[in-house]
This record gives C-alpha cells, sequence and structure tokens, in this order.
C-alpha cells in the first residue's frame, strides 16, 4: 500500500476511534451548564488583528460558547465558535522532515488554544492566579484556579513545554534566596513542578471536531468527579502555534519567548503574528477572545491596564418537574 495511502487510512481510523471514545458513556443531553460569549468579539482589548492569513478569518477564533456534559467516566466540555474550525491539511508540509500539517495536527484542528481555569473552592485566594505562559494574564484572588485545561493542537508537546518552563521559574525563583542549586536541590524542584503539573494541568487529547464546535474530554480523576455548575470557570482563547521554528534570542543566550504553543501579538501586520501590539508593551496579551462575567469587559481585562480577571459562575440549570 502506497505511503500516503497508508496515512490517510490510519488518520480515519484515528478520528473513528476518538468519535466513539467520545460518544460513549454519555448520561444524556441535558449540559451540566453553557457559558455564551458575545459574537464579534474577537479583538483581544479592541486592537487585535488577525494574522495576514486566510485561515484565520474575522470569526474562527471568536467562542461563543462552552457547554460541558457529565459522562460515566468524566465530563465532556463541547466549545462552539462562530465559524467553521479550520482543518489541517494532509498536503501542506510545515517541517523540513516532510512532516504535514494534518500529521502534525492529529485532533482535527490546529489555528487555537482554548485554555480553561477552574475555581473549584471559590475561597478568596485560595489556589493559583497565574495564567499559563505567554497569556500575560491574572486572575482576580477570588478566581483562583485549583485545575486548569488547555486545549491544543499538539498537547505532549505543549506539556513538555510548560513542563521546561516551570522547571525555570522554580529554579530561577529558587536562585533569588541563594547563589547556586545543588544537583539534589535541582531534583527536588523538579519534582515538585512534575507533582504540579500531573495535579493542576490536563491536556485533552480525546478530541472531536464537528463543523464549529470542538469536543474534548476530561476524566473524573482530574476533577474527582464530573466538572460542577457552582464551580467558576474562565475561559480564554489564543492562535496556536504550530510550526517548528528556532527561537533566535535564546540561541544566542537572550531571553526568547516564553508561552506555551501561543501566537504572540506585536505592532503592524504579519503572517506570524497578531496585529495591534501597543509600543512598549512587551507583556501585552495575545489573548483573542475571553470568558468574562457581566460587570466587567474583555476589553478592560485585556487593555493596558488589565485589572485582575475574574472567574464565570454558571447558574446551573433547573431541575425538570416532579413527577406527580
Amino acid at each position: 500500500m502506497p505511503a500516503a495511502r497508508r496515512s490517510w487510512l490510519l488518520l480515519v481510523m484515528g478520528a473513528l476511534l476518538t468519535s466513539a471514545c467520545l460518544s460513549r458513556g454519555a448520561h444524556g443531553s441535558s449540559a451540566l451548564f453553557t457559558l455564551t460569549d458575545p459574537r464579534g468579539d474577537d479583538h483581544g482589548d479592541g486592537e487585535l488583528r488577525y494574522p495576514l492569513r486566510e485561515d484565520m478569518a474575522p470569526g474562527t477564533l471568536d467562542l461563543v460558547s462552552l457547554a460541558a456534559y457529565a459522562e460515566d467516566d468524566g465530563t465532556r466540555f463541547e466549545a462552539t465558535f462562530a465559524r467553521p474550525i479550520v482543518s489541517p491539511q494532509a498536503g501542506r508540509t510545515v517541517s523540513i522532515a516532510g512532516e504535514t500539517q494534518a500529521q502534525r495536527a492529529r485532533h482535527g484542528f490546529y489555528t487555537f488554544n482554548v485554555d480553561v481555569y477552574v475555581d473549584m473552592d471559590r475561597v478568596l485566594d485560595a489556589g493559583r492566579t497565574d495564567t499559563l505562559p505567554g497569556r500575560y494574564l491574572s486572575l482576580a484572588p477570588g478566581s483562583a484556579w485549583e485545575r486548569a485545561i488547555l486545549l491544543t493542537p499538539r498537547p505532549y508537546e505543549a506539556r513538555d513545554i510548560l513542563r521546561g518552563l516551570w522547571r525555570k521559574e522554580a529554579r530561577e525563583a529558587r536562585q533569588r534566596t541563594q547563589s547556586s542549586l545543588s544537583e539534589k536541590e535541582q531534583h527536588e524542584l523538579d519534582a515538585a513542578v512534575e507533582r504540579e503539573l500531573e495535579t493542576r494541568v490536563f491536556f485533552p487529547t480525546r478530541i472531536r471536531v464537528r463543523g464549529p464546535t470542538v469536543e474534548f474530554f476530561v476524566p473524573q480523576e482530574f476533577f474527582g468527579g464530573t466538572a460542577r455548575p457552582e464551580w467558576g470557570y474562565a475561559a480564554a482563547v489564543t492562535g496556536a502555534v504550530l510550526e517548528t521554528k528556532v527561537d533566535l534570542p535564546a540561541l544566542f543566550g537572550k531571553e526568547g519567548t516564553r508561552g506555551v504553543m501561543v501566537l504572540p501579538i506585536g505592532s503592524g501586520d504579519s503572517r506570524e503574528r497578531f496585529g495591534g501590539g501597543r509600543y512598549g508593551a512587551s507583556t501585552q496579551s495575545p489573548v483573542v477572545d475571553l470568558l468574562v462575567p457581566e460587570g466587567i469587559t474583555q476589553e478592560q481585562v485585556l487593555g493596558p491596564d488589565a485589572p485582575p480577571w475574574p472567574a464565570v459562575a454558571p447558574v446551573a440549570p433547573a431541575p425538570p418537574p416532579a413527577t406527580p
């Protein structure tokens, strides 16, 4: 069998298996909760512009709803966008080794990431208020998160990148209090980072794309059950980085991009990043769309003043009427 035919069959079989895994064990069609977001606000702080690319037209990263459904072994989330999700191309090469876009982005999407930060206890200052590297956002103290989900086209690679960045941050923080670190101390810090990563962040791999909606599954072990409507949820959409590029600043020993699979923002228009960057704002958030509660706007949270980002506490659906 020709290699191209064999690769196509493997992709089809993988898609069918993913579809079956996401469909099994559903409790029913009623959502645990649904969070909605206005259409047409995929402009970050109001000035962000899409890259000069045909596959990232306005609306493609515009999140309009996030819903959760209970299953026997966990929670199925559904993120719906304003336009159909762009599929990876089997004929587009993205590496010098000949790897195609469809081979690199095997889960049926490649242009975006969706972060979901979950405040499970609703207790002030309990949890983390930082977001994943490269988002340049801080959650409000009353919305500190215990769990985070990163839906990204390359989940295994994203996990490795986050591990490396968190290890570097942990070592730098320790070095601020002591001049050097022994091998034992480095191993202890690395072990602590691994525990934090395993406990707090989940990278879905059971994924299905249907038109404008992407479904992704989170096992009950991560939440200790299914997602609950009384928790707080903060969701952000960023552009995804798929192609492998040389980090020139890091190559010359300088500070490079410290983001996890995120497309940056800068001044002017380009195919390689979002436009609308503010001059001198090296930590401007590249978030395209953001879920915010009533009383605060996305533009405020992503603007130059950047107030803390509050999570949304969904309202639980009303129980069905009792049978007489």
